[in-house]
């Protein structure tokens, strides 16, 4: 774990870094928690299909990152505003995760604190370097895998 990813991890219990999925479409959910495990050290994965439920998991669990879906639906809060909320909190990294997001979308949730912006459809294998880099997992330990 990097310097920077262990100074922003406020909600890591025991180095265990906690990772939000944020996305409407179960299928994309499992690939994302799929990768996550593919990284090989402990993670603690959530899941919400809706903006309110990942607000109030994100209350519950102040995650150390956050993939999230902008486009939502049936979801009260969207992408958007979960973006500027989660991005309130320093501790939290947020990566919007879309297929349908304008670019204008896009760059204001950057303007608001998005660590990066990644396209639908993704490689698995570029999507795993990603997460490794953002977790702060050495490149050693993804070789191991």
């Amino acid at each position: 774990m990097t310097q920077a990813t262990a100074e922003r991890q406020g909600t890591t219990v025991g180095g265990v870094p906690t990772v939000l999925i944020v996305d409407d479409e179960p299928s994309a959910r499992k690939l994302l928690r799929a990768i996550l495990e593919q990284l090989g050290g402990p993670i603690r994965i959530e899941e919400a299909a809706d903006g309110d439920s990942a607000m109030e998991i994100a209350r519950r669990t102040r995650p150390d990152l956050v993939l999230l879906d902008i486009v939502l639906a049936d979801s009260r809060a969207s992408g958007v505003i979960l973006c500027r909320v989660l991005c309130q909190d320093p501790r939290t990294q947020v990566v919007i995760v879309s297929g349908n997001a304008s670019e204008t979308i896009l760059r204001t949730c950057l303007s608001m604190g998005a660590l990066e912006c990644v396209r639908k459809p993704f490689s698995v294998e570029q999507m795993r370097s990603n997460l490794a880099r953002w977790l702060g997992v050495p490149a050693a330990a993804l070789a191991s895998t």
